[in-house]
């Protein structure tokens, strides 16, 4: 992002909602691009306006859900200020967590930070995020075909390099290869009808490759199929179908309407990676 980009002085009531909204999953890089600000300037307005009280006691769950949601996106001392809490006590009550993992199987809210986070956190942070084992997590992230960032991967292993640590630290990431003409047709003819883990699973690709490749060839779920998405959207979130029975819809129709996320929301598509993913 070139400098003239960015904007500058008082923020808007608007970009402050946007602050506060962004921050705690996508950390102050991504939240500067997005909010189109300085990391510098995100990270002096979320000191400044972001900070709470001191606390002590117990951890609320709200507080809890927020050291979640931030861990091994925001750095210790913001994540302590956000929080009111000492940054050894957040470390502590992360260790905690990490420590207490869940067995059986996955919730939907558990599903929705999984794949929200996967791509741009450590393994080693989602065990505190979700509570449960790294094997538990790359297991559940291989069924659902998902797979880490390029730019945070690669970043991280530069990282990894510059810290001294062993390369088996950084995050792992499957190398998707070019898309082969048949693929891409197969991808034409399998995208409208069926949700993106179905699509993933047929091809032997992540989900954020589908999504990515199907976003720059312009293809588009079709109204059937988003009638169904919809209807299991519905079922899940009343608690009548549990998460992970979901069935895999199969509309029929030919429509062609703007693509949209699947029954379980995922992040944004980035445009970059699919140039790269070409």
């Amino acid at each position: 992002m070139s400098a003239r980009q960015l904007r500058r002085g008082n923020w808007s009531v608007q970009e402050l909602e946007r602050l506060r909204q962004l921050l705690a999953r996508r950390g102050v890089e991504a939240t500067a691009v997005l909010l189109r600000r300085s990391p510098d300037s995100v990270q002096r307005k979320a000191l400044d306006r972001l900070r709470v009280p001191p606390r002590r006691g117990d951890w609320t769950a709200s507080d809890e859900a927020l050291l979640r949601e931030a861990w091994g996106a925001l750095d210790l001392r913001l994540l302590s200020v956000l929080l009111g809490r000492p940054a050894a006590e957040v470390r502590r009550r992360a260790i905690q967590l990490r420590g207490r993992a869940r067995q059986g199987p996955w919730q939907r809210d558990e599903l929705v930070l999984l794949k929200d986070l996967y791509g741009t956190r450590r393994d080693a942070d989602l065990e505190v995020c979700l509570s449960r084992s790294r094997a538990a997590i790359r297991s559940k992230a291989a069924e659902l075909c998902l797979a880490k960032d390029k730019r945070f991967a690669a970043g991280e292993a530069v990282r990894s390099r510059s810290e001294g640590a062993d390369a088996a630290a950084a995050p792992e990431r499957a190398r998707m290869p070019r898309w082969r003409a048949e693929e891409v047709d197969r991808l034409r003819a399998l995208y409208p009808l069926h949700d993106n883990l179905t699509v993933a699973r047929e091809l032997g690709r992540s989900v954020t490759s589908v999504a990515n490749k199907a976003y720059q060839l312009g293809l588009g779920k079709s109204a059937e199929l988003l009638s169904e998405l919809g209807r299991s959207n519905v079922g899940v979130r009343y608690g009548r179908q549990p998460a992970e029975d979901r069935p895999a819809p199969t509309g029929r129709s030919d429509t062609r309407v703007a693509p949209v996320a699947d029954a379980v929301p995922r992040p944004a598509v980035d445009r970059a990676a699919a140039e790269a993913d070409s």
